[in-house]
């Protein structure tokens, strides 16, 4: 709990900042934001090993391979990313690009869930 209050004071200074930097400075203003947002998620990069390891357990307690999960956390993952970095181009006045970022991490979390909708599609077959 002490650690979002952390992550939340460390938004709030960064928006704060931003917005001081907005009038004179948009420029550093959108770096300080892409800064910010690069910053919580390159520390919680490092948390998602608990919830990996405990996907991991909970796979090999069902007799899953842990293969199936690989898509599933690369597609949470192209889900975060695209939509920070989305916003992060609307914050910009970058409506379009914002647009191209969030097809690009539909068409990217598509391509990484094929070997999961093959297993899928196998499974299926075998029961029928």
């Amino acid at each position: 709990m002490a650690e979002l209050g952390r992550i939340a004071a460390i938004c709030l200074i960064g928006i704060v900042l931003t917005l001081l930097l907005e009038k004179n400075h948009p420029e550093l203003a959108i770096l300080l934001a892409i800064a910010v947002c690069a910053g919580m998620l390159f520390f919680y990069l490092g948390r998602m090993k608990i919830i990996l390891s405990v996907l991991e357990q909970m796979a090999q307690a069902g007799g899953i391979s842990s293969d199936l999960l690989e898509p599933l956390l690369k597609t949470v993952g192209i889900a975060l990313i695209s939509h920070t970095g989305a916003e992060l181009c609307r914050d910009a006045k970058q409506g379009a690009v914002a647009t191209v970022v969030e097809t690009a991490g539909a068409f990217s979390a598509i391509i990484v869930s094929i070997p999961l909708l093959k297993a899928v599609w196998e499974l299926l077959r075998g029961m029928l």
